[in-house]
Formats: C-alpha cells, sequence, structure tokens
C-alpha cells in the first residue's frame, strides 16, 4: 500500500475519533471526500479497518471506523513516511531560503525589513543565524502599510513574503520607498 501522506492522515483522524461520517472524515483529514470513500475501501479490503453502523447516532450515516491491529502497523509505518517527507520539505526549503538570503548578501543588503507572517520571520531569521549570514532583520510588520513606522536610514531593503495584490508600485506610491529596495522572498 502507498503510505502517503493522505493514508496517514484518515488513519490519523479514524484512530483519534472512531465515530464519523466520511464527510466529517474528510472535513478533519484535509482530504476529498471521495478520496476518502476509496481511502477507506482500501482499507476494508485490506484488513486494516473495521466498519460498523454507530448505533448510539440518530444519523445513519455516521459508522464507527475501528482500527485494526494492521491498520495500527500500517498507520505507524504511514507516520514515519510522513515526518520523513515533511523533513525533506523542510531542508529543502531551508537550504532555498539560504541560497536566496546569501544572494541578498552578497549584493550589498545587510539591514533588511521582513513584510509577512511572524512565523516566517522567525524561520528567515534562523537560516540567518545558522548560516551566520552577515544579514540583520532590523524589523518585521506582518503588512507593507505597517513600513511608514520604520526610519529608512534603519534598512537597506524590504524582504517581501509574497506578491501582494496591490504590487510594489502602490507600495512605493504610498510609503515612498524606492522599489529597488523591494525584493520579494520567492
Amino acid at each position: 500500500m502507498d503510505l502517503s501522506e493522505n493514508v496517514f492522515r484518515v488513519l490519523d483522524k479514524i484512530d483519534q475519533r472512531d465515530n464519523l461520517t466520511q464527510r466529517q472524515l474528510a472535513r478533519e483529514s484535509g482530504v476529498s471526500l471521495g478520496q476518502v470513500n476509496y481511502v477507506l475501501q482500501s482499507f476494508l479490503e485490506k484488513g486494516l479497518i473495521k466498519i460498523r453502523a454507530f448505533h448510539k447516532s440518530p444519523n445513519k450515516a455516521v459508522y464507527a471506523y475501528l482500527l485494526t491491529p494492521k491498520g495500527i502497523e500500517i498507520k505507524s509505518k504511514a507516520a514515519v513516511n510522513f515526518v520523513v517527507s515533511k523533513l525533506e520539505e523542510y531542508y529543502q526549503l531551508q537550504t532555498k531560503l539560504y541560497e536566496k538570503l546569501a544572494l541578498i548578501v552578497k549584493s550589498g543588503h545587510s539591514r533588511a525589513i521582513f513584510v509577512g507572517p511572524e512565523i516566517v520571520y522567525s524561520f528567515v531569521d534562523a537560516i540567518i543565524k545558522k548560516n551566520s549570514l552577515q544579514l540583520v532583520l532590523t524589523g518585521t510588520c506582518l503588512k507593507w502599510e505597517e513600513l511608514k513606522q520604520y526610519k529608512p536610514e534603519s534598512f537597506d531593503m524590504i524582504l517581501l513574503f509574497d506578491a501582494n495584490a496591490e504590487g510594489i508600485q502602490t507600495v512605493t506610491e504610498n510609503t515612498g520607498i524606492p522599489k529597488e529596495k523591494f525584493m520579494y522572498l520567492w
């Protein structure tokens, strides 16, 4: 059986809560309803789950999905694969960001303001520190409108997490910061 992320998510939800409709299982696992149906049929054929009508529920579409010992073993293997794949993604992302940040430093920038989510700011800052890059994040804000709080001499570039709907032209017009000081993280 392919131990994909979807297999892990569905098995994990069944393990956490056994009385769900397929629609609830799809919503809670983040897997499409059609795929949940397919995966459940596959689990049943392979002996990973048992399905029983949930008698206490007035909703007859609610079933008790119970993991078998084989299902628990497969969930464990799927969890390992899931964690390994997420760590691989994490390290690839870390490498990609390091390369981008190293190019920023190489181009002569040393003080940046980060515009984007706090969790991404922390991740970028950790990469800078881990690799001893000569780049300091002098500030952070969630939205470009908050850039007005920073003095122009406190930064030599602005690192944008994503392309906003307005575009850099709109941002430069509203902040007075030259467009040359903006760079997208991606």
